[in-house]
């Protein structure tokens, strides 16, 4: 917080004005970011494109978004996992956010669903849930990933993502020998 007062050139004691604590600072980044994803989304995404690439793209575009802070997410991460966090994913403020990502992602569901991409489940809840914890997987990897550029977060967005898709679609992968052990 007193490195946020001084850079922003204000008192301390202000800082504390606008956010009591820094969990609500770290939840007004994230409602930030939240917007400016959808923002970017809405101009960048292709059209006639399939749904893989359109996740692709809102997934690449929201850790496009927090690289700059990457220091500043390890440092939430940490308190994200407390039970009575305000960061922690459950948290009633964590949870509004979440439903506005979720009613998001939930538009793109549905015009998939009427391109023909994707059949209506009738669990259509459950599938924007495993969504969202599959997203703060991602999330999660990218923070960790040590390669150039966050390479194998790309590859595992990508793979994964197709995988997941074609799960829900009911499409069968080829079935290679299990290993033994």
């Amino acid at each position: 917080m007193r490195d946020i007062a001084r850079r922003a050139g204000i008192a301390l004691g202000t800082t504390y004005n606008y956010f009591p604590t820094k969990e609500h600072l770290a939840l007004y980044f994230f409602e930030r970011a939240l917007e400016e994803v959808m923002v970017r989304y809405r101009k960048e995404e292709p059209a006639d494109a399939p749904l893989e690439e359109k996740l692709f793209l809102l997934i690449a575009l929201e850790l496009d978004q927090v690289a700059p802070y990457e220091e500043f997410l390890n440092l939430i991460v940490t308190h994200a996992v407390a039970p009575g966090s305000r960061l922690n994913p459950t948290s009633a403020e964590s949870l509004r956010l979440r439903d506005r990502y979720l009613d998001f992602v939930a538009v793109i569901l549905e015009k998939a669903r009427e391109r023909g991409e994707l059949r209506t489940f009738g669990n259509e809840a459950l599938v924007l849930q495993a969504f969202w914890v599959y997203h703060l997987g991602i999330l999660m990897f990218w923070i960790n990933d040590r390669t150039p550029k966050k390479e194998d977060t790309y590859v595992l967005l990508d793979k994964s993502l197709r995988f997941a898709l074609d799960a829900l679609r009911g499409k069968e992968r080829p079935r290679g020998r299990r290993p033994r052990g």
